[in-house]
């Protein structure tokens, strides 16, 4: 399952800008966008960096803030954990073989 949070403008009822922003975070696999605060924000810059929205960030994603770094550091884990787990099957097929 992979998460994208970015911050989007709210649009009102007829899918226009509000000129207020949200950080959201979406799912292949989790169906729809998941607001990341209640709040509307003035700017982009000031919605990214919502306390509230980091916090929830981190509570749905396991990603710290959302950025791209956190998540490679998070996929370097999880393939290292991988090829351990490859290397220990391929030893038990060989050990099996003989």
């Amino acid at each position: 399952m992979a998460w994208m949070v970015q911050v989007l403008e709210i649009t009102d009822e007829h899918g226009h800008g509000t000129d207020k922003y949200r950080k959201v975070a979406n799912s292949d696999g989790e169906g729809g966008m998941h607001p990341l605060c209640e709040h509307q924000h003035d700017s982009i810059d000031e919605a990214d960096k919502c306390p509230e929205a980091l916090a929830k960030t981190e509570e749905i994603t396991g990603i710290p803030d959302g950025g791209n770094a956190d998540r490679a550091a998070q996929l370097e884990a999880e393939a290292e954990r991988m090829l351990a787990e490859a290397a220990q099957l391929k030893a038990q097929d060989e050990a099996s073989e003989t």
